[in-house]
């Protein structure tokens, strides 16, 4: 099965039409799920999206996000244990260290390398720095 990886910074465009790359997020988001892409993510990533929506769309507007997430059987959390945040940081924090990466991405590059998963939404170049194709 074809999957794709969520990441903030296109998710978060992908649904937000006040984004100046939200066309191209949102077509890449839309073909996903009318194709059958299983969506993948991360309960970090999650949780930047929910504060995300909440701060700019209001709290009713991220809780909304969060029921309808987990009633959606084509996205998938990945709930980041210990060994994932030690494993994401010897593999990505470490090989990237000239880097500005966070521990959320660092932990979405581990998750992807982990499940398979070459794509991801997402509009931040570390993706492609770590060997990942953006979409859009």
């Amino acid at each position: 099965m074809n999957a794709l990886f969520l990441d903030t910074s296109g998710w978060f465009a992908a649904l937000s039409p006040k984004e100046a790359k939200h066309k191209p997020a949102r077509a890449g988001y839309t073909k996903a799920i009318e194709s059958g892409t299983q969506l993948v993510t991360t309960n970090l990533v999650v949780a930047e999206m929910q504060i995300l929506l909440g701060r700019f769309r209001g709290a009713n507007e991220g809780l909304r996000f969060l029921e309808s997430l987990y009633q959606d059987p084509s996205h998938v959390v990945v709930f980041v244990d210990r060994d994932i945040e030690r494993a994401a940081t010897d593999r990505w924090l470490r090989r990237f260290v000239d880097q500005r990466l966070s521990l959320a991405d660092a932990v979405s590059f581990e998750v992807m390398k982990v499940r398979g998963v070459r794509q991801a939404l997402a509009l931040d170049e570390h993706f492609a720095l770590a060997g990942f194709q953006l979409v859009p």
